[in-house]
């Protein structure tokens, strides 16, 4: 009776301590500490069955080429394990698996070692000074089974809660990329449009003021295009971290798109001038950043921003309108040349819809075939006529009148300008056709046709070109192609490729606009172009300017170093002329000589100085 009671007072301990809890270490370290109490061992060491990475499993099938790690050790009196008590462990677990009995117990070392099977888990090893009673033995199989089963219970509870973790981590990656540009990690814009309507909410209720501020890069399409797209990806990135580290922890920093980035300021108080000021100080700060050189590799790069700002809430204003605003703002900055941020005005609205205007009634112009050329003939010092600037017109009683100053850069914005381009290129070919089957005098050298930064981007620009003079069957040497300095700046390596063909099969040129940009002398020096053209800015009234006197000067000093031809824009009265002259220049065109001419007129002209010639 007594050991009966002594057997069921084992099991009932046991027992309790199998199903104790869902922790698998945990529950294994109870039930090994009641053993050790219970059956008063020594110590107890906990073999299991492992994957590769040593992580507990449930193995059903055969065990003989399976994995076991000793997983716990717990002993009564704390002491370390020796090599020899390691050794016969090992001959422990190896010599129960291969026998597949429950128990089986082994004599060494002045102990008892009994090892009992964990079925589909693995094995438990009492140390005992005493051998535990083959009765006692026996009445602990059903607790083993117990034991097992507690065991996979843990086993599957970790399994889900490893699932689960996976599962809440990879939603928390959705979540993060689905909130953020995946490659400078800010807000994207999605995000952004959120926060913003939470602000402008959030202001109309507590009456307070925010603001939007939006950047655009200035010279970063360039490198990235020069330099390549890697290069433009760690310049973005670097751009990213500086604006995060110069706002506020609860503004919103985003990448809106391509170079562009937004910075939300969500909370700027109760007044309108004081959220003024504080976007100001901002804007510097962004200023500078942007502006400190960007060390990439082993080269630096330089870029600047354009910046404009919305400050809401505005009467009816949305997220969207607040956002299109200061992307106006953003773009006048940029137009303007301005290195401060520009706040939003209502004027900049109807300029945006003056544009779109402009757009479509320009569509129309080329559908329509209402361009028309006009040509301002060159001279020299001798007034014998040397070229002709082909000068685009709209043919339209609303726009006849009107400077292409106005519409060619809408149509640059609007890429409309490479179709207009290229029925520039295409009719200046026909026409200059035309000039020389009548006869051109000898002094007539060049017809000049000017090129947009468009156009000089186009990968099959050559292409074009060449074929506009297959097309007409003009005489290629005839034919000038110009740019513009700040286009020559802009893409400049485009600009010196194009060149270089160009110079293969004879057109040659010229570069337009000359002291407006910063033309580096190892450039010009590179580029086999033969002619500059001193902006007209320069030549107004020279005789009586000294500071544009000296530019000039300089100008043309430049192009007898670098053996350019000078010629002079915007010639408009006898005094310039005599100027110029005197300066070392020998080249002009301006309404002194002659207004464009329609080519009609201008046939004439040339028709009249080529008989004259004869």
């Amino acid at each position: 009776m007594k050991k009966t009671l002594q057997i069921i007072s084992i099991q009932h301990e046991l027992a309790m301590a199998s199903g104790n809890g869902l922790d698998l270490d945990e529950m294994f370290q109870s039930f090994m500490q009641a053993s050790i109490a219970c059956l008063n061992l020594t110590s107890a060491y906990l073999f299991l069955f492992s994957d590769q990475a040593g992580s507990p499993i449930r193995f059903i099938g055969d065990t003989a080429n399976q994995i076991f790690s000793q997983h716990i050790s717990v002993s009564s009196q704390n002491t370390a394990h020796h090599e020899t008590q390691n050794k016969i462990l090992t001959r422990c677990v190896s010599e129960h698996i291969s026998q597949h009995d429950f128990v089986s117990v082994i004599f060494s070392d002045d102990k008892f070692y009994h090892s009992f099977s964990i079925p589909e888990h693995g094995v438990l090893v009492f140390e005992r000074v005493l051998e535990i009673e083959p009765i006692i033995q026996n009445s602990l199989e059903p607790i083993f089974k117990k034991l097992a089963l507690s065991c996979y219970a843990c086993l599957v509870h970790q399994s889900l809660l490893k699932e689960m973790s996976a599962r809440k981590s990879a939603e928390d990656i959705i979540a993060h990329q689905a909130a953020h540009d995946e490659l400078t990690q800010l807000s994207n814009r999605r995000t952004l449009t959120d926060n913003l309507k939470t602000s402008i909410t959030y202001c109309i209720e507590n009456n307070k003021f925010g603001a939007l501020i939006f950047i655009d890069l200035n010279q970063f399409k360039s490198i990235n295009d020069v330099m390549g797209h890697d290069i433009g990806d760690k310049m973005l990135k670097e751009v990213a971290n500086r604006l995060k580290g110069i706002t506020r922890g609860k503004d919103t920093v985003a990448r809106f798109g391509g170079d562009e980035f937004i910075i939300l300021l969500p909370d700027l108080g109760d007044f309108e001038q004081a959220a003024e000021l504080v976007v100001n100080r901002t804007a510097t700060r962004i200023l500078d950043v942007v502006e400190e050189p960007f060390l990439i590799g082993d080269l630096i790069y330089n870029i600047s921003c354009s910046m404009g700002y919305e400050i809401f809430p505005a009467l009816n204003g949305s997220s969207c309108d607040v956002i299109k605003h200061a992307d106006l703002a953003m773009y006048e900055a940029k137009t303007l040349r301005q290195r401060i941020a520009i706040r939003y005005q209502a004027s900049m609205s109807e300029k945006l819809n003056m544009r779109s205007v402009y757009v479509t009634e320009l569509k129309n112009a080329l559908k329509n075939n209402e361009f028309m050329l006009h040509y301002q003939p060159q001279y020299d010092a001798n007034d014998e006529i040397i070229g002709a600037e082909a000068l685009l017109r709209w043919n339209n009683p609303k726009r006849l009148e009107e400077s292409p100053d106005i519409y060619i850069p809408i149509a640059e914005d609007s890429e409309l300008i490479l179709a207009i381009g290229d029925w520039v290129l295409h009719e200046s070919c026909r026409q200059l056709k035309i000039l020389q089957e009548n006869g051109l005098p000898d002094s007539f050298k060049k017809l000049s046709i000017n090129v947009s930064a468009k156009q000089l981007g186009q990968e099959n620009f050559f292409e074009n070109i060449c074929r506009a003079i297959k097309t007409s069957g003009i005489d290629a040497k005839q034919m000038t192609i110009e740019i513009t300095e700040n286009v020559l700046i802009s893409r400049i390596h485009d600009a010196m490729l194009l060149i270089s063909q160009l110079g293969d099969i004879g057109v040659d040129c010229a570069i337009d606009d000359f002291g407006t940009g910063y033309s580096s002398l190892t450039y010009l020096r590179r580029l086999p172009s033969s002619l500059i053209k001193i902006d007209r800015n320069f030549v107004r009234d020279i005789h009586k300017d000294a500071e544009n006197r000296s530019i000039a000067k300089m100008i043309i000093a430049l192009g007898e170093n670098l053996d350019m031809n000078i010629l002079a824009e915007g010639v408009e009265c006898e005094e310039e002329l005599q100027c110029l002259k005197d300066l070392g220049c020998y080249q002009y065109q301006g309404f002194y000589f002659s207004r464009p001419l329609a080519f009609d007129q201008f046939v004439e002209l040339v028709k009249t100085r080529y008989l004259e010639a004869c």
